[in-house]
């Protein structure tokens, strides 16, 4: 399956004037997934380099979402915690620096995205990140139903079963190549079925 994750892989970063939300949907992912440290510290600290590196082009896509906004408010209360270290080589950043790094990722995601940061929050937010980046056109079918499979691994709870549904997709996808057109369609309803459910962003009254 390597040949089909890259080409999928290609296709996102074929978008010239949607690197920006790309890139930052990368980013949330490897966030929400520092809970469990599945990603080097350096690898997330690159990614919010290329977010803020783009966050100046006019020729970014934008949709002025929600969504966006609140995940583009976690790139600026980063900054000042995250910013400087984000420009180093990953050479120069001690294991020290990289568990300091961490820690704001695991409230302030969160807690700007999704309103809250209750416990099973990193695989809530994986999913609130590839559902919404999925529909406004910065993500494909195969990479937010694969990502949120994989999630498996960690046995989260998993109130409206898109780990099971996912999976099932996932590997219809990468069988049948032929339904592959079908199958992309079937996870973007699930997906935009887990948007209108799901209770985010939970805000205070």
């Amino acid at each position: 399956m390597q040949e089909l994750q890259n080409q999928e892989w290609n296709v996102v970063h074929s978008w010239p004037d949607r690197a920006l939300r790309v890139h930052l949907t990368s980013f949330v992912n490897l966030s929400a997934r520092q809970q469990h440290h599945d990603h080097p510290m350096t690898t997330v600290l690159r990614r919010y380099r290329e977010v803020t590196a783009l966050l100046s082009d006019p020729l970014q896509v934008r949709t002025g979402s929600d969504f966006e906004t609140r995940s583009f408010a976690c790139v600026e209360q980063l900054r000042p915690l995250i910013g400087d270290l984000a420009e180093r080589d990953a050479t120069e950043v001690t294991f020290e620096q990289q568990e300091d790094a961490r820690q704001p990722l695991l409230w302030i995601l969160p807690m700007t995205i999704l309103g809250e940061a209750s416990p099973g929050w990193p695989f809530h937010l994986l999913c609130w990140n590839e559902a919404n980046s999925l529909a406004e056109g910065f993500q494909t079918p195969y990479r937010a139903a694969r990502h949120i499979a994989a999630e498996a691994f960690h046995e989260p709870a998993d109130p409206f079963d898109l780990i099971a549904s996912m999976t099932t997709l996932t590997e219809r996808y990468e069988d049948d190549p032929a339904s592959r057109e079908e199958t992309a369609a079937k996870v973007r309803s699930a997906l935009s079925e887990f948007l209108i459910r799901a209770p985010w962003p939970i805000i205070d009254d």
